[in-house]
């Protein structure tokens, strides 16, 4: 499905690499750099020969400063409003000269309406001015309902959509991003065994696929027990269920964070630290509390260094991981990943620098799974 376009981006460009026609250069290199990780043909499952194509064909434009500055040249003047046509009213030498309308000239009834609705109006702002302020007594419900904030799924659903299913049975497939929904289909014995739409899948989704219909081009899944479903095979990719979770933090990876941007952060107070990445590839540091719970997570450029300040007192446990592509839906790399947790504790303020050394082969340190690094 084409990106849209608008009147400040006629071919769509800014779109294909999800920018605003306000992006910086530097934006421009990222975005695209983020979109061909996943649309390269060379890239399994996610590959599309013609979304790399149009995101090649926007990056040419947009990174060029001469075809850029043309190109948001010709859309401004596409929009610009015609020049007023102005119409002079032809001149009449032997013409009667006007006069200008005056207020006398209005009827007396108009008066009237007018002074009388002055008058209401007065008197609806002096009573309410005036009233007491009201009550609310116990077992009447105030007028305007108590909107509860957003749950951290319900926040997370409208960033990056609905969070996928798992339906029974081993994954061996997942639902692909499409510009149609994947229907879920079920055979209706009451109607000669006619497809009946049941319900719609969210991209990736996991889901076991028993057999090829090969008539119609459907996959047949299982629901529960000996129920099954049916979903058009154009719709799904073979993957299990971790596949399917990297094809999600890919896709949902986002704009690439910049060097020193603070990702999450709880608690203020007087500590300062400062963090070097050492590494040839990006790299996240969180550090935890004595509970587990994330008081920071920084990102880090290759070779990059960073001083924070503001950091509450005391001491902390460092995570560490490196690897591509940062995806801000699932707080981990979607691709190339290495997390390790440090086993001795940093105290908060340090008088050294926090390091994280090439490939992090810290000598104090241990592998984790990286949802054990992506958990909050």
């Amino acid at each position: 499905m084409p990106p849209p376009r608008t009147r400040l981006d006629p071919e769509g460009y800014y779109a294909r690499l999800g920018l605003e026609p306000t992006a910086a250069p530097a934006a421009v290199v990222a975005a695209y750099r983020a979109k061909a990780r996943i649309v390269h043909p060379d890239v399994p499952v996610t590959g599309n020969a013609t979304a790399f194509v149009a995101a090649k064909q926007a990056y040419d434009v947009l990174s060029h400063q001469d075809r850029r500055q043309e190109y948001d040249r010709n859309a401004r003047q596409a929009v610009a409003p015609p020049e007023p046509v102005v119409i002079r009213q032809a001149e009449w030498p032997s013409a009667p000269p006007t006069r200008q309308p005056r207020f006398s000239d209005l009827p007396v009834p108009v008066w009237v309406g007018v002074g009388a609705f002055l008058a209401l109006g007065i008197y609806q702002a002096a009573s309410h001015l005036l009233a007491p302020s009201g009550v609310v007594r116990a077992g009447i419900r105030p007028n305007a309902a108590i909107v509860a904030p957003l749950s951290d799924s319900a926040h997370q659903a409208m960033l990056y959509g609905p969070a996928p299913v798992r339906l029974a049975g081993t994954p061996n497939f997942y639902v692909l991003p499409a510009g149609s929904p994947a229907v879920l289909w079920r055979m209706d014995p009451a109607r000669n065994n006619v497809l009946t739409p049941l319900t719609q899948l969210p991209p990736f989704s996991a889901v076991q696929a028993v057999r090829l219909i090969r008539q119609t081009g459907m996959l047949e899944v299982l629901l529960k027990d000996n129920a099954s479903g049916f979903i058009s095979a154009d719709h799904l990719a073979p993957g299990d269920a971790l596949a399917a979770h990297r094809a999600y933090c890919g896709y949902n990876a986002g704009p690439a964070p910049f060097d020193g941007e603070v990702l999450e952060r709880r608690g203020l107070g007087a500590g300062t630290l400062t963090v070097q990445n050492r590494a040839v590839q990006p790299a996240v540091v969180k550090l935890r509390d004595a509970a587990g719970a994330v008081m920071l997570s920084v990102f880090l450029g290759p070779n990059a260094e960073v001083t924070m300040n503001g950091l509450p007192e005391g001491t902390y446990h460092p995570d560490f991981a490196i690897g591509e592509l940062w995806s801000r839906a699932c707080n981990v790399f979607a691709a190339g990943m290495r997390a390790r947790r440090a086993t001795a504790a940093l105290l908060v303020p340090a008088a050294e620098p926090l390091v994280v050394a090439p490939d992090i082969n810290m000598p104090a340190a241990l592998d984790i799974a990286d949802q054990a690094f992506g958990q909050d």
